[in-house]
């Protein structure tokens, strides 16, 4: 039953891959590219040791705008793909040559055609200190021209939405994408969604809801948002009361007679889109406590039907702590909600008459917008400072980015940054601290603009995105890691060509072993789950983690015992990254027992053959038994744990069968893989070092 079921599972996988990819997996062909990093992907050729890819204006590939050698199945190229242009389409086309570890070349594919779309920004940069700048780019979204778009340091654009109306709301450094799009048919105009860089949408919440500002994704993989809820309040006694009583309200501070439009925080189920948490501002927070300084309440005359009481803008969540932190602007206050209690921890800002705002009163920061937590606990925000000049005593409105300690029921602001007041923000905007320790801080003023700022405030780079006047407003900005950051690759070990022309992953008969090659290929480090499982039981079914740092290879290889058979043999083996699932792979082969006399016209020495080192484990010395013709290009290297050669031992003159040693004492204690190798044919077998 097991074997029936594997093999319904294979075949959807072999299915699938040859429907989707064929030999040159992305861009597909006749794609449509709405970015300018672009990263590419091919399927592995057996016995290639690496492969050239080409990047070509013309299908007859006489103009090379790309070339490159790689020893793994993806490559990113950053630097010469050009967005088109809205009279000049920008046409490219993209093959790969594998090569052999002979130094000869096979076939070149059949190429894929792509083009880009149109850039949609027209940012400008200007960098003021190149050894103090972040590394990264920069991501932001644009409320009411909806788009979204990255750019580089230099201001190059290298990502946008397309014509897809989405504006970006908050990622995370594995660029998970979340924001909205406008769809003026809609009642609810501004749904929340999750969204690739492609732009296609991921997931989107119901819209039964006005959704607004926010939209985050939970470690269980459901999704946190901010909707309006609407509840009828008093009218505060103020200089409105009279225009409000003019037309027939009470308007004494008493009667609820006008609509109140608070919000409530909603966890939606991650597949059925089901409600199934909340927290609403009007079980928690007092109407007693109201802006009445700030023109949210206005006279009856403007035409205000409602009153917007809380105006959550931003909205985080604390997995170590199980916390749920809140930006409410209209009350110029930050709270922090236990989850899924509901309970408030503690709310900083302003003092107000409810007595419910018991730490951080002092602070004065005012219709604040975003927040990020710090690893250290401590919060960080744009302060817009609508009513800095009472709450601060400024000559005019000043907008800070603030970062906040909040320790022993005390908050005290650590850092501070005042902008120019021609860069003054009235709303929107954010503040992100970023990894050498300076700060991107985004305003509405000045059409919109991010400057990053030292820790001792010197401006060190300053990106202004010229957005349209006079409504045009930037909504965020953060500083990411790159459009990918996280790619991998996977090589099958020993995958060659029969004389029959199947593809194999050939094994050695009884003691043996299957080996991949995993490369992360992305910008950030990454855990991956794997698993493998075959159909005639020469190995058990394999299942765990390895985590990679940027750029680092690891080989995984799995013991078993091969047994002749007359029954086919498959395998599949899954690499999922923890952070990224959709990005899985799912490799599936033929496993043979011997070896070929000859692959793919090429000949291989009959006499190739790498024995089990002994002793195993071992300590300072391991000897190495092997079999090879004198003629033949092998080479004899170790590896550690992570994958990277750390020695060689030359067996260019040596040649039947023979003995080498290798003396580990140089090297910490820990597992180590040898590796005999000859023209794209390979064996491997790991030893444990024991000082």
């Amino acid at each position: 039953m097991r074997i029936k079921l594997f093999n319904i599972f294979l075949m959807f996988f072999i299915f699938q891959s040859k429907i989707i990819s064929g030999v040159l997996i992305r861009p597909l062909d006749n794609s449509q590219l709405n970015y300018i990093h672009v990263l590419f992907e091919w399927e592995q050729v057996p016995d290639a040791a690496e492969y050239v890819i080409q990047i070509s204006n013309d299908e007859g590939f006489n103009n090379i705008v790309s070339e490159a050698s790689v020893n793994s199945l993806i490559y990113i190229e950053e630097d010469n793909i050009e967005w088109s242009e809205v009279d000049l389409l920008k046409e490219y086309f993209w093959r790969i040559k594998p090569i052999y570890d002979n130094g000869s070349h096979g076939e070149w594919s059949g190429y894929n055609r792509f083009s880009t779309n149109i850039k949609l920004s027209e940012a400008t940069t200007e960098t003021y200190n190149n050894q103090g700048y972040n590394e990264g780019l920069t991501i932001f979204g644009s409320f009411y021209n909806y788009y979204s778009a990255i750019i580089d340091k230099d201001g190059r654009e290298i990502w946008n939405t397309a014509d897809k109306d989405i504006v970006y709301y908050n990622s995370n450094k594995y660029l998970d994408l979340l924001g909205c799009y406008s769809e003026s048919s809609f009642e609810n105009n501004l749904p929340g969604i999750e969204f690739s860089i492609d732009s296609e949408w991921l997931w989107e919440e119901p819209n039964n809801e006005f959704l607004h500002h926010d939209l985050v994704k939970l470690p269980n993989g459901n999704y946190l948002g901010i909707v309006s809820t609407t509840q009828l309040g008093p009218i505060p006694i103020g200089s409105w009361s009279a225009s409000y009583q003019g037309i027939g309200f009470l308007a004494n501070g008493i009667t609820p007679e006008f609509p109140w439009v608070g919000d409530r925080i909603v966890e939606w189920d991650k597949d059925t889109k089901e409600e199934v948490w909340s927290w609403s501002t009007f079980d928690y927070f007092s109407m007693q406590d109201f802006d009445a300084l700030g023109g949210s309440w206005l006279p009856s005359a403007t035409g205000y039907q409602e009153y917007d009481w809380t105006h959550i803008n931003a909205v985080i969540f604390s997995e170590s702590e199980s916390a749920i932190y809140i930006s409410t602007r209209h009350l110029s206050r930050i709270t922090k909600i236990e989850y899924p209690s509901g309970n408030i921890v503690w709310n900083i800002g302003r003092s107000m008459p409810s007595g419910d705002v018991t730490i951080g009163n002092n602070l004065g920061f005012s219709f604040q917008h975003g927040l990020q937590k710090l690893d250290n606990g401590n919060i960080v925000t744009l302060d817009n400072g609508n009513l800095s000049e009472t709450f601060l005593g400024t000559d005019h409105p000043i907008t800070r980015a603030i970062e906040i300690s909040v320790n022993n029921n005390q908050a005290d602001i650590i850092w501070e940054y005042s902008l120019a007041p021609n860069l003054f923000g009235f709303a929107s905007g954010n503040a992100q601290k970023l990894d050498n320790g300076n700060y991107l801080i985004t305003t509405v003023g000045q059409n919109g603009t991010s400057l990053e700022v030292s820790g001792d405030g010197e401006i060190i780079w300053q990106g202004n995105y010229n957005l349209c006047e006079p409504i045009c407003a930037v909504y965020r900005a953060h500083r990411i890691p790159s459009l990918y950051p996280i790619a991998f690759s996977v090589i099958v070990e020993n995958l060659s060509v029969g004389n029959d022309g199947s593809e194999n992953v050939y094994l050695e008969e009884g003691n043996s072993q299957i080996s991949f090659k995993i490369k992360n290929e992305g910008s950030v480090s990454e855990t991956y789950s794997y698993n493998f499982v075959e159909d005639l039981d020469w190995f058990e079914n394999f299942s765990g983690e390895i985590n990679l740092d940027p750029g680092a290879e690891y080989i995984l290889s799995f013991d078993g015992v091969t047994v002749e058979s007359s029954l086919e043999n498959e395998f599949v083996f899954n690499l999922s990254p923890v952070h990224k699932p959709s990005l899985e792979k799912n490799i599936s082969h033929s496993l043979s027992i011997g070896t070929l006399a000859i692959k793919n016209n090429r000949f291989l020495p009959a006499n190739f053959h790498l024995y089990d080192p002994y002793p195993n484990p071992f300590n300072s010395i391991v000897k190495l038994k092997l079999t090879k013709e004198s003629s033949d290009l092998s080479r004899l290297d170790i590896y550690n744990i992570n994958g990277s050669i750390i020695d060689q031992i030359d067996i260019t003159s040596k040649a039947g069968t023979f003995e080498v040693s290798w003396n580990a004492q140089n090297f910490p204690s820990g597992i180590y893989f040898i590796k005999l190798s000859n023209n794209g044919f390979n064996q491997t077998k790991k030893i444990i070092y024991l000082k």
